[in-house]
């Protein structure tokens, strides 16, 4: 399957991204790139601006809609099988799931990549209205029923209203589990750091049920490594080092689970990373209590932190301002 055209929606002609897509755009002709400039809005996030601008460019001809992050790097057979369930009228809507790249692997980025992942090959339930807005596929019938200049409206981010919405109007929602899109991903200990934290504060405002159930089992079985870490080193005791083991082994036989999966769509992890996830694994410790920071931070919604803009919101999570800052090359978004 091909596709018909390619809608490219920017922030304003000073965004990075305006210049190379207007480049493109004059020498790629299958499919056609249209540039639009959703200029800034204060109301809503910006992604959110950015795709109600692109809608404004569908035509009659337009009969699905495939919204996708521009940082993702499909794989060849992606754009059919997120596709072909509407064409064959078993889905209203067709979703995947990011499975994070490092790149390079640097022991950030691998544990970042580590939780994620174990996050990617959970199963995801129709009625609980989870959807990722990096690679979504839809009819124009379902388009016009969700509504989205109303959906998207004082909300920070696309992916979790549209979810909720789903689940209000019983949309058939398919996520296809092969649907695993490879995302680079890359940056600092303090950018990945407030990546997690982001996720987080909008699992914290769309869905508090799944935050609050999630920030309880990791703290549990954070607490519960340290009492075992503890007695293991303070006692020596042979029970704890049996039960830590056996945890450190389990891990270890889930991340060559999820590295068969990556495997199976086509990303096979290096040396390095491998070596990281393992010794993460084996370290305990680290990994939890990576999460659980990043947990208990995510519980402050007030500010939400993404890319050059922070936005202020009021208790129900709506967008009351935002405040940009200027463009900084040196930055990676993520």
């Amino acid at each position: 399957m091909r596709a018909g055209r390619l809608i490219i929606a920017v922030e304003s002609p000073d965004d990075p991204a305006y210049r190379r897509a207007t480049e493109l755009a004059k020498t790629h002709r299958e499919p056609a790139i249209d540039v639009v400039v959703a200029n800034v809005s204060n109301r809503r996030g910006q992604k959110c601006t950015n795709i109600l601008a692109a809608l404004t460019r569908l035509t009659a001809d337009d009969r699905f809609v495939v919204m996708l992050d521009a940082d993702i790097c499909p794989q060849s057979w992606w754009l059919g099988a997120l596709v072909a369930p509407l064409a064959t009228g078993d889905a209203d809507l067709v979703n995947g799931h990011r499975w994070l790249v490092p790149k390079p692997p640097t022991l950030a980025s691998v544990l970042v990549a580590h939780i994620d992942r174990a996050l990617a090959v959970l199963p995801r339930l129709a009625p609980a209205g989870i959807v990722w807005g990096g690679s979504l596929a839809l009819t124009r019938e379902t388009l016009e029923i969700l509504d989205l200049a109303r959906t998207l409206d004082r909300e920070v981010v696309e992916d979790l209203p549209i979810g909720g919405r789903v689940a209000e109007t019983g949309l058939r929602l398919l996520t296809r589990r092969a649907l695993r899109v490879p995302t680079p991903l890359r940056g600092s200990w303090r950018e990945l750091w407030s990546f997690g934290r982001r996720q987080g504060q909008f699992v914290r405002l769309y869905r508090p049920r799944l935050w609050c159930c999630a920030s309880l089992i990791a703290t549990a079985d954070f607490l519960a490594r340290v009492v075992l870490a503890w007695h293991l080193l303070a006692e020596g005791s042979p029970p704890a080092l049996r039960v830590l083991a056996l945890v450190a082994a389990l891990g270890s036989v889930a991340t060559e689970f999820r590295r068969a999966v990556g495997r199976r769509i086509g990303v096979a992890d290096g040396l390095v990373c491998t070596t990281y996830q393992h010794l993460l694994t084996w370290a305990i410790l680290p990994i939890g209590a990576w999460y659980i920071s990043l947990i208990w931070a995510s519980a402050f919604t007030s500010v939400v932190r993404w890319a050059h803009v922070q936005y202020s919101l009021d208790r129900s999570g709506r967008v009351l301002a935002a405040q940009r800052h200027p463009y900084d090359p040196r930055r990676r978004e993520v």
